[in-house]
């Protein structure tokens, strides 16, 4: 499994409809389960950013899948980074 860290920005259409956030993080929490992947933790934020998802998939086409659904729902807007380990940087650092 690979870990990802998802930044998410609310729309306008989402904080107009901010009533609906608990269905819709289940919505997204079921998709990701459905694809194989694992929600490690989901946190709101003030910021830059309303939200950060952290979550390990199989696959990035996996990923990809659960992306594209979740951002078809038009409440939000997304970046996703490749998280790794300490461990997983020291072994690419002693094999450069």
């Amino acid at each position: 499994m690979t870990a990802y860290v998802i930044l998410g920005r609310l729309t306008q259409k989402a904080i107009e409809n901010a009533e609906e956030m608990v269905e819709r993080d289940g919505r997204a929490e079921r998709a990701i389960l459905a694809a194989g992947g694992q929600l490690l933790a989901r946190y709101y934020t003030w910021g830059r950013y309303d939200f950060i998802l952290i979550v390990d998939f199989p696959s990035e086409e996996a990923l990809a899948r659960v992306m594209m659904e979740i951002n078809r729902l038009g409440a939000l807007s997304t970046e996703t980074m490749t998280a790794l380990l300490p461990e997983q940087v020291y072994r690419a650092a002693r094999g450069a």
